[in-house]
């Protein structure tokens, strides 16, 4: 309960809601779908910005990326025709694993799941992690100067309280948002780089039920080329954890030779060899669900399925295209 809330603002531009949030003396937060906020028990809290007539309920895209905007609700994301296509679907799986409750997903937003980070529990953060996903935030501020009435030589009148209006915008990797974010910014969309066209991805989860959040979740995007790895991404994730891109993963497997002679079977081998390698410094949290020594045996286990899935998906949709140029 929100015991000590005092101003409710319906703010219809995003100018408005940027001038709200920048404020110093009253603490505001910002309310997207509330399934997060109206939980909390924080008495600081004493304002808060509803952000429901802002024009960022978008999903649009063009030749080179995905936009999706911040009041996007997680269902209007899994029933997107745009990204059941984008990476084979991967994105629209991982949301609708995010929560299996239909009616937390018609409420809850993916700015609003961003802005709180692992504490949303949710899958949609790794698959945006492994997507090269980057949020676009944009702050704004308020500045009261006082100007002087010139020279001697160049007189001019004096002006108090002149005011000026700031704005700066930048994009941030969804890995590293919840570091660098600024408490007076505000998630405006998300902006999704399109893989290349013959990519595979995977996104596999391990829970105590097929309901539950995720203790550990892996997503894998891979593009082969001419039988040998050109692009690979790789996130770990899951409950009460930030979501990891296995770099050291990724720099073992490009380059390397993904299928084996004959080009029918993967080289396991090459995937085995990689995440032995890449994934020694891989030192996930421990909670009262599990250990950190389970987190880390899983995740290599659940890092190859999903390389896997993901190197066999790619593997078939090239085949697939090189018999449609015939």
């Amino acid at each position: 309960m929100l015991l000590n809330l005092l101003e409710y603002h319906w703010a219809e531009d995003i100018d408005q809601a940027l001038l709200l949030l920048a404020r110093t003396d009253v603490k505001t937060v910002v309310l997207a779908g509330g399934t997060h906020l109206l939980g909390l028990d924080d008495d600081s809290i004493q304002a808060v910005v509803d952000l429901r007539d802002l024009e960022l309920g978008h999903i649009r895209e063009d030749a080179t990326s995905v936009y999706i905007g911040a009041m996007v609700t997680l269902q209007n994301m899994v029933d997107a025709p745009v990204l059941k296509e984008l990476a084979t679907g991967v994105l629209a799986r991982a949301t609708q694993a995010s929560s299996f409750s239909r009616v937390i997903r018609n409420s809850a937003t993916l700015g609003g799941t961003l802005a709180i980070g692992a504490a949303s529990q949710a899958d949609v953060l790794t698959a945006l992690a492994a997507l090269d996903a980057e949020a676009l935030l944009r702050s704004g501020s308020r500045t009261k100067v006082d100007l002087s009435a010139g020279t001697v030589e160049r007189p001019g009148f004096a002006l108090a309280g002149v005011t000026f209006n700031g704005k700066l915008e930048r994009r941030i990797s969804c890995v590293n948002l919840s570091h660098e974010v600024r408490p007076n910014e505000l998630i405006v969309e998300v902006v999704i780089p399109r893989p290349a066209a013959g990519a595979g991805a995977s996104f596999q989860r391990i829970g105590r039920t097929p309901t539950d959040v995720a203790l550990l979740n892996a997503c894998a995007l891979v593009g082969i080329q001419d039988g040998a790895y050109k692009q690979v991404r790789l996130a770990l994730g899951g409950v009460s954890m930030e979501p990891v891109r296995m770099q050291g993963v990724e720099k073992q497997l490009e380059g390397q030779v993904a299928m084996n002679e004959g080009g029918t079977t993967i080289n396991t081998q090459v995937l085995v060899s990689a995440l032995q390698a890449g994934m020694a410094d891989f030192s996930p949290p421990a909670d009262f669900r599990a250990s950190a020594g389970y987190r880390k045996i899983s995740g290599v286990n659940l890092a190859f399925r999903a390389l896997e899935e993901a190197t066999t998906i790619s593997r078939w949709r090239n085949m697939v295209s090189s018999k449609e140029r015939q």
